[in-house]
């Protein structure tokens, strides 16, 4: 039997902006980390704590969600609690749960701070000769 993700939860958000006005979000580099902060069984169930965090740098804002994720009967073989070990396999779905679990709500967040959101966004560019290209990372939130 597989694990099945019971129950995903946040307990956490902390969330600041701590340069304001659009010259603030010019040249800035977002990173995205996600990491496994605490592992623990009971009877039949997996508890996995977590932290996802953004940051905008050079030091515009921060962004980070802490939860835990409820696995019903994981397969327990492999699983190395007290070094917050896990399979490759399971060690995936966990990161990839997570990642759609945190990113809608980072967006709604992000809208709220007036950032750019933190999932890259595709280049339009024009087929036809003579059209200028898009130029991305320029939105105004008003």
């Amino acid at each position: 039997m597989s694990a099945i993700i019971q129950k995903i939860s946040i307990r956490s958000i902390d969330a600041k902006r701590f340069v304001m006005g659009p010259e603030a979000m010019r040249n800035t580099k977002i990173t995205t980390s996600s990491s496994i902060t605490s592992l623990h069984t009971d009877a039949s169930m997996l508890f996995v704590g977590f932290v996802y965090s953004v940051d905008y740098y050079p030091n515009v804002a921060s962004i980070k969600i802490e939860g835990e994720i409820r696995y019903a009967d994981p397969p327990l073989e492999g699983i190395d609690v007290t070094n917050k070990k896990l399979p490759q396999a399971l060690s995936r779905e966990i990161h990839t749960a997570i990642l759609r679990f945190c990113i809608p709500e980072l967006v709604l967040l992000s809208k709220q701070l007036e950032l750019i959101p933190p999932i890259p966004m595709p280049n339009m560019e024009s087929k036809k000769e003579g059209y200028p290209k898009v130029n991305d990372n320029k939105y105004d939130y008003r």
